[in-house]
């Protein structure tokens, strides 16, 4: 808003100058994008042998969410997986091993469409991008020799070593054509995602095919998750208005754009999880009571 000389109240009317129906396909979007994130996990838990309820899923999905955006690490994983493990009955190695799959592939599809993207959008530059590519390749051998040094110098006896071993066991469970079809359901995801940025450009009078969101979109993604900076702050929006400006849309519509996509992503994901985290929290009050009258009787 600095550098672009644009006040706050310019952004604001901006903002209020949506209609109602044009905000309500905005949160259809949003919660048929969700929809579609809970489908996907019920799936990956089913390849890895457990079965779960929708129900339970949804609430946890927002619960996590919200302790995403409440502390300044990705507390958000770790919590999913003690949660699928307390209302599932999910063991912590296979709910880690689906999360972990769930990360490995959103961000390595996103960070193949940002490269692909890269590559297309900035052709004079494809030595240079070649480059990132190689070193990135290298850096992630680098990782994966290190990870399994790692593990190499563990105690066998430990319990560490041993809940490795067993996520590794959950990982062997996901059969090729699963994996095939989960990974597909991602691809559908991410590009169903940029619906709403086409569907954003729009009101704002501006133009966005579906390969610029996707492109957009996803190297904004991947280069909030390269980051490390929680919830992508700064790193994911600069690179969002970078490409809505290379695409010719205005600076001010542009960062009105973001605003409401984080007002969206984030706000009002953190509203939800709050509520559904409650929810299981009276679930858990009211599962603890009746096991605690169970025993009495």
């Amino acid at each position: 808003m600095t550098i672009s000389r644009i006040s706050f109240n310019d952004i604001w009317k901006i903002i209020l100058s949506l209609k109602l129906w044009q905000l309500s396909a905005l949160l259809a979007v949003y919660f048929l994008i969700s929809f579609f994130r809970i489908i996907s996990r019920k799936y990956l838990l089913y390849s890895l042998y457990s079965s779960c309820r929708f129900k339970n899923l949804a609430l946890i999905h927002f619960a996590s969410m919200a302790a995403h955006y409440s502390t300044p690490v990705k507390i958000g994983f770790p919590f999913a997986v003690y949660l699928l493990n307390r209302f599932e009955n999910i063991p912590y190695p296979y709910g880690t091993a689906a999360i972990l799959i769930e990360l490995t592939v959103s961000t390595g599809i996103c960070g193949v469409i940002a490269i692909i993207g890269g590559f297309f959008y900035f052709r004079q530059y494809s030595y240079f991008l070649f480059q990132i590519l190689l070193i990135a390749i290298v850096l992630g051998l680098i990782a994966l020799w290190g990870v399994r040094h790692f593990f190499r110098k563990i105690n066998k006896g430990s319990r560490l070593r041993k809940f490795i071993s067993d996520i590794g066991d959950a990982f062997s469970h996901v059969a090729p054509n699963h994996l095939i079809l989960y990974t597909s359901i991602t691809v559908f995801i991410q590009i169903f995602s940029s619906v709403n940025l086409v569907l954003l450009c729009y009101f704002f009078s501006a133009h966005l095919s579906i390969g610029q969101a996707v492109t957009a979109g996803s190297t904004a993604f991947f280069v909030g998750a390269m980051s490390m900076i929680p919830m992508g702050l700064g790193t994911r929006d600069a690179s969002m208005l970078f490409y809505l400006k290379l695409f010719g849309i205005a600076s001010s519509s542009g960062i009105s754009i973001v605003a409401i996509q984080r007002l969206i992503s984030t706000g009002l994901s953190y509203v939800l999880g709050i509520l559904f985290g409650a929810v299981l929290g009276l679930k858990n009050v009211i599962a603890e009571n009746n096991n605690g009258n169970m025993k009495k009787f």
